[in-house]
């Protein structure tokens, strides 16, 4: 609570400075009680904003997953159409051999 001029004044020179800094103290204390509200407020919007963030990052860890499992899958694929493409050479160059002994 603030003290009146008139009260400051009748007191001694420290008695004056230490009301002043009470007054300063209680008045910090209200300003401090006020932001306190907004302070939930904005602790509630930085958690909301890092499980959003989190989430997001879940999503992108998911597809750069399927991504990755079709790239492999395709990569199988060409490897084994390779290999089918090798196997039909094989077969044809022995059809081949066996026509030219058959005449």
């Amino acid at each position: 609570m603030a003290y009146r001029k008139r009260t400051l004044r009748r007191m001694s020179p420290t008695a004056r400075k230490v009301a002043r800094l009470a007054g300063e103290a209680s008045s910090l204390t209200t300003r401090l009680k006020n932001l306190i509200p907004e302070l939930q407020q904005l602790d509630l919007d930085s958690q909301a904003l890092q499980t959003a963030k989190q989430a997001d990052t879940t999503r992108v860890k998911q597809k750069l997953e399927m991504i990755k499992s079709v790239a492999t899958m395709r990569y199988k694929e060409i490897h084994n159409a390779e290999a089918i493409n090798q196997t039909l050479q094989v077969i044809t160059d022995h059809t081949l051999e066996a026509l030219m002994l058959l005449g």
